[in-house]
């Protein structure tokens, strides 16, 4: 698992590249050209929502995720290994309440029919794509990923492999 995050991530931070790109052409086409776009400000947010989604097991994987460690720092390893396993635990109860709560809405957002057929979520207004049903089945999938690299932990931390 971690090294599928570990992948999928790598591949992830080029949607910040192409978030800067699509920033710099609004930028020129409405101050150079007085021509803004309809379609850049939908664009760059979806491209950071699909990378910040796939960013969380990432880091993750490389063990750099965000903690406090002021005080667990000083402890002793017996206790220290005992509220990594807490904050574990907490972690899965979190990303399974986080992914069940994504696929109820993706779920709303990208299973839409009517009698043209599919129909997913779209941006109101131009240019009408289905950015929001994208980040949504994007999200559900790095939960996912997330929460099995926590497993992974889990269980190796219990077999006394991490």
């Amino acid at each position: 698992m971690d090294r599928l995050a570990l992948g999928l991530g790598r591949v992830a931070a080029w949607v910040f590249v192409a978030a800067v790109a699509v920033t710099v052409y609004e930028v020129t086409a409405r101050y150079l050209f007085g021509a803004p776009t309809n379609w850049a400000h939908e664009t760059t947010t979806t491209l950071c929502a699909v990378g910040f989604a796939l960013g969380g097991a990432y880091a993750f994987a490389r063990n750099e995720h965000i903690r406090i460690t002021a005080l667990v720092d000083r402890l002793p390893p017996g206790p220290r290994r005992a509220l990594e396993l807490i904050g574990l635990l907490l972690g899965l109860v979190y990303l399974a309440g986080l992914g069940y709560a994504a696929w109820n809405q993706a779920v709303d957002s990208i299973w839409r029919f009517d009698a043209t057929g599919w129909t997913p979520e779209l941006t109101p207004g131009p240019p009408n794509w289905p950015l929001p049903a994208i980040v949504r089945g994007v999200l559900v999938a790095g939960t996912v990923l997330f929460l099995l690299c926590v497993v992974q932990r889990t269980v190796a931390m219990l077999r006394g492999r991490a």
